[in-house]
């Protein structure tokens, strides 16, 4: 039922706002997962290893956690609107810069540009959905940008596919710039807000340079942490900065008169409890999704293009579900609905957990659907939620920060499940050279798929704390 405090003006240009921050999202989802299709191409193209080239996807994930909250936080105090459109603005430039790139290294800094672009526009578009929007909508208007952010990530590996066969990998870079300059029109001509002077604000430099250091230094060393090991020096360094990094950046945040992320938002249990769920949630989500395609592959024999038919389940269903749970999250509440997304997700994961040899495709594609509706009835309440506990002038920090706590969730998450596979496999009596080898997987299945059932469960124990961090939120959110 719409909101009669609502003029029919607002809610189309609510509506508008809507429709290009999801136009925005599936820019972003796909020029993100093309690339990752693109990797072995460029291997070749530029004749170097896979390992060197991963820097390309590497540095991206970097700038977009290091930045994505303190550029959410100035979009708070000087303007979301300025730091958005021009967000697209230095995407569409990167973007050209990218599609001429002569070497890997010129392509690989032309991604960090590309980088602060996604963390431009990812930290201000939902936070500028949530201030656009009647707060009785909320919650559906987010679940339609989650709803566009999975239609760019379902279509961009196709996508970038059948533009690098046609094309070449140049032009996964170059088809985007038209799209990014659409973009950034639409958001100069639809958005609104009138960007803030900026006087007499004194911007916090010392706790954004802290926060860069510390997301950055231990992003990399868990990066770092599979192939080096514990006790390298370099892994050492990059865990040493970090927690050096987060200890003078929470001393600066306490002394700031304007900080990049106000400590006091954490005294709030439905800030609190909704974002370590995000965490739980998605360092076993992500560290699962990584374990998957070894079974799929390795152990049953799948090609890559089946194993992604497979897959691909989850992300349809959230495309259908998102906007609904959002819907629901706006008359209900979100603790029953993060609670109940949370524990779907424990039961598919539970379900991969147990698959066997014998396994049928039916058993291999429910848990998928399991866990995409689990999501889509957990992430837009979730997101809903988040917002509703800050007051506008804290929205984009609030965004930065789901995005910062989502990434970095995950970042630790898979770099869990390497360390608890590897050790499981250890532990049967295989060396690392045969841990390593994909001819192992078929010699010795058995060992494998205990392997992987016991790092499953145990990664899966890590989802119930999202549950109980659910259920402690509270019933309902404020609005604001």
């Amino acid at each position: 039922m719409a909101d009669p405090s609502v003029s029919r003006e607002q809610r189309r240009h609510s509506r508008l706002v809507l429709y290009q921050v999801s136009l925005g999202l599936v820019l972003v989802a796909i020029n993100h997962r093309a690339i990752q299709v693109a990797l072995p191409t460029l291997t070749h193209v530029f004749h170097t290893d896979l390992s060197f080239i991963q820097w390309v996807l590497l540095v991206y994930d970097l700038a977009v956690i290091g930045l994505v909250l303190t550029l959410g936080r100035l979009g708070d105090l000087f303007g979301r609107k300025w730091i958005y459109v021009n967000g697209f603005w230095l995407f569409v430039a990167s973007s050209v810069l990218c599609g001429i790139a002569q070497s890997p290294a010129q392509l690989i800094a032309f991604r960090v540009l590309q980088g602060i672009a996604g963390a431009m526009i990812m930290a201000n578009g939902r936070a500028l959905v949530t201030v656009n929007s009647p707060p009785s909508e909320r919650g559906k208007a987010l679940g339609i940008t989650s709803m566009a952010f999975h239609v760019g990530y379902i279509t961009g590996p196709t996508l970038g596919g059948f533009v690098i066969d046609a094309a070449g990998w140049r032009w996964i870079f170059l088809l985007t710039v038209p799209i990014g300059v659409l973009c950034a029109w639409f958001g100069r001509r639809v958005l609104r807000e009138r960007a803030a002077t900026g006087e007499h604000i004194k911007v916090d430099f010392a706790g954004a340079a802290y926060l860069l250091l510390t997301n950055v230094g231990f992003i990399y060393a868990l990066n770092q942490l599979p192939h080096r090991g514990a006790r390298d020096a370099l892994v050492i360094t990059l865990f040493g900065v970090a927690a050096l990094s987060f200890f003078l950046f929470r001393r600066a945040e306490q002394r700031a008169e304007t900080p990049i992320l106000s400590l006091s938002l954490f005294a709030n249990r439905l800030f609190t409890a909704a974002n370590l769920s995000l965490f739980f949630l998605t360092a076993s989500q992500s560290a699962i999704s990584v374990l998957i395609p070894f079974y799929l592959q390795n152990l049953m024999g799948f090609t890559p293009t089946q194993m992604g038919w497979i897959l691909i389940g989850g992300s349809v269903v959230i495309i259908f579900v998102a906007p609904i749970a959002g819907r629901l999250s706006d008359r209900f509440g979100s603790r029953i609905l993060c609670s109940l997304g949370a524990a779907l997700m424990i039961s598919g994961q539970y379900l991969i957990g147990s698959l066997t040899l014998q396994s049928t495709l039916f058993q291999m594609i429910l848990p998928q659907l399991l866990i995409g509706l689990g999501w889509a009835l957990f992430n837009s309440p979730n997101q809903s939620a988040i917002m509703s506990t800050v007051s506008r002038d804290k929205v984009g920090a609030a965004s930065g920060m789901t995005l910062t706590t989502a990434r970095i969730g995950g970042a630790i998450g898979i770099a869990l499940s390497g360390a608890i596979m590897t050790h499981a496999l250890g532990s049967s009596g295989l060396t690392p050279a045969q841990i390593e080898s994909p001819a192992s997987w078929t010699a010795s299945p058995g060992i494998f798929l205990r392997a992987f059932s016991f790092t499953v469960h145990l990664l899966n124990a890590v989802a119930v704390l999202a549950v109980v961090c659910s259920a402690m939120r509270g019933s309902r959110s404020r609005s604001t």
